[in-house]
């Protein structure tokens, strides 16, 4: 029986079983497998209602492109029939989709992006290798789960349906790309952009320029599927964040936090092109600079598992600090062209985007304050033209961190203001709200809970190495104890394992008696408070509930021991109980007072001085926020 062949052009309606007699590929340029098992459900449950009801099932359109040897390139549904393989194969029918050629090598009926070729087909063969990435350990839980159902027959699989449409030529396949996307995931930017630019490639008159513009962006992507291609035990990369992140550093027009990428790259090109400029160099230059950005922007994105091992301990360091505050989204731009201009070198400017964004969160400033500013320079640093107002380049992170703190950073105090020799107005000084004041509210829990995690973790890594208490607590709470401290949600690594817990119990079960009523009336003001709070592994916390405080006190100590937690039972800590055996008004000031201190050496003036932040001068031009900072 000849092969099921289909014209360029042309479009069919064809089965599973008419498709096998085809040779698929899917392209370099496409994105990594990455079918959830919702969607592995769907159409298991799909294939079964099918095989009830005794019609073929309907898995919608398929858009491919010739290829050589007689072979396809998958522009869209390459995740269907990677899956269909993974079925058809599940079923018993391997010899059907792994097939022997006259050399006796074996060939796959859709061959994989390279890097998963030999692993799908030891897989498809009984011979499982390791998962070395999501995309792999995502397509061996899909063949588990097929393999594990007996809702439908081989059959049923086999008899399915598809609308096959076979382009020209890759620029006409990608273009329909946008207008479908009938099963699967729906479609991203990042996939979207990369149609665009193929789409662009068909301005190309000459065939075999159109050629090497396709061979470009097809070595381009795969390279950047590689670098977001996670370890298998991670979550998927935000590669739309990605896009937008290089997008600041690439264009020199306006952007705006509610624009695309995707339009914004399509009317660039669109300019280029009205101008009879080069559109080949144009995208050349956007790969090659988006190449150049992914690596940096992965170890900004996710340090504990992306970052390059030629980073130093410091850049590591301050990276993973920068990233647990979780409020990086304007700074992160700024902080990915500081790497890729000055590498280690670029330390403290990450450190003072660290101190700005705590700051910021203390002070109930939106993370998005100054955004125009920051992405300004982001740019102009990626560029290498970021010149201060006397016109002189910035050349050093130490230039950056002075520019970055006058510029955007809340001050910590008046006082800091002041030694930094900024006078501030009466009107200026009522309209600032300094953080070290919030530290001090009586409604810290409720108004500041979302950086309380943040906060103790860093105390927490302070207070071995403080020089009033590191004899007294035994446990250094490194920034890479991932295990203890870290566990992974929606993609990133979070404080997760951990509870934020009352010291004195917000409903203790001793209140009832005449001293406790008389305890929890005097201390109701401070139940919320920064000293009254702490954090316990969630495991642990689960069974101390509402005890007493001497109970409380003894249970914390024996569980997993962290330093501010140890210090609790230190009196010269924690200050007098007011009436034992409570936690009392007395203690809670006696420990906020030593976290202030912490958090002034940790975020504070000292800090700030000890990156190399000196008076306002000729240096720096004042800057107003934009409006755009409330998007």
């Amino acid at each position: 029986m000849p092969l099921f062949t289909i014209e360029p052009g042309q479009s069919r309606l064809a089965t599973v079983e008419q498709l096998i007699e085809m040779n698929f590929r899917i392209p370099a340029f496409q994105r990594p497998y990455d079918w959830e098992e919702a969607q592995v459900d769907d159409l298991i449950n799909d294939l079964h209602e099918a095989e009830r009801k005794g019609v073929p099932l309907f898995l919608g359109l398929v858009v491919l492109c010739p290829d050589k040897d007689n072979s396809y390139a998958i522009v869209d549904g390459q995740q269907r029939l990677t899956t269909l393989m993974l079925a058809i194969a599940a079923k018993g029918a391997v010899g059907r989709v792994l097939r022997s050629d006259a050399l006796h090598l074996s060939t796959l009926w859709v061959a994989p992006r390279v890097a998963d070729i030999g692993f799908t087909r030891a897989m498809l063969a009984s011979s499982r290798e390791s998962e070395r990435t999501l995309s792999q350990k995502k397509m061996s839980a899909a063949f588990d789960q097929l393999h594990s159902d007996e809702s439908f027959e081989l059959d049923t699989l086999l008899k399915a349906q598809v609308i096959v449409y076979v382009a020209p030529s890759l620029a006409g396949a990608t273009g329909l790309f946008e207008r479908i996307n009938l099963r699967g995931k729906d479609v991203s930017q990042f996939d979207l952009v990369k149609n665009k630019l193929i789409e662009w490639v068909g301005v190309e008159c000459e065939p075999e320029s159109r050629s090497r513009l396709e061979d470009f962006i097809t070595e381009r992507y795969d390279t950047l599927y590689q670098r977001l291609d996670p370890r298998h035990d991670s979550q998927p990369f935000n590669a739309d964040r990605l896009l937008r992140t290089h997008w600041i550093l690439f264009t020199d027009k306006q952007f705006k936090s509610s624009d695309r990428v995707l339009e914004k790259v399509n009317d660039d090109l669109s300019e280029v092109f009205q101008e009879s400029k080069s559109v080949v160099q144009w995208i050349q230059d956007y790969l090659n600079s988006l190449v150049e950005v992914t690596e940096t922007w992965a170890a900004v994105e996710r340090p504990f598992e992306s970052m390059p091992t030629n980073y130093g301990a410091s850049l590591r360091k301050a990276l993973l600090d920068f990233a647990r505050l979780d409020r990086h989204g304007e700074f992160q731009p700024l902080i990915v062209a500081a790497i890729i201009r000055w590498r280690d070198a670029a330390t403290d400017l990450v450190k003072i985007c660290e101190i700005c964004s705590f700051r910021s969160a203390l002070g109930k400033r939106n993370s998005n304050r100054g955004r125009s500013y920051k992405w300004r320079v982001a740019r102009q640093l990626y560029k290498g033209d970021w010149c201060d107002a006397s016109s002189t380049l910035i050349s050093s992170a130490r230039d950056a961190v002075h520019q970055v703190y006058w510029h955007v950073t809340p001050f910590w105090d008046t006082q800091e203001a002041v030694d930094f020799g900024y006078d501030l107005t009466q009107q200026e000084a009522a309209a600032q709200v300094f953080p070290d004041g919030a530290l001090d509210s009586a409604h810290f829990y409720t108004e500041y809970g979302h950086v309380a995690h943040y906060l103790f973790w860093k105390y927490g890594v302070f207070l071995p190495k403080s020089e009033a208490w590191g004899e007294h607590t035994r446990e250094d709470i490194t920034p890479f104890q991932d295990p203890a401290w870290f566990g992974k949600e929606d993609g990133k690594v979070s404080f997760q394992n951990w509870d934020i817990e009352h010291i004195y119990p917000q409903n203790a079960e001793d209140r009832d008696t005449r001293d406790g009523r008389r305890h929890k009336q005097s201390m109701a003001s401070w139940l919320h408070h920064l000293g009254n709070i702490t954090v316990l592994p969630i495991r642990d916390n689960r069974g101390m509930k509402n005890l007493p405080f001497t109970e409380k006190l003894s249970w914390m100590r024996a569980q997993r021991k962290v330093s501010f937690n140890e210090l609790l039972a230190n009196a010269d800590y924690r200050g007098n109980l007011m009436d034992r055996p409570h936690w009392g008004m007395n203690n809670c000031r006696k420990r906020v007072a030593q976290i202030r201190s912490a958090a002034a050496e940790i975020w504070g003036p000292a800090a700030v001085a000890s990156l190399g932040v000196g008076q306002f001068d000729e240096r720096l031009e004042w800057y107003e926020a934009d409006g755009d900072e409330q998007d």
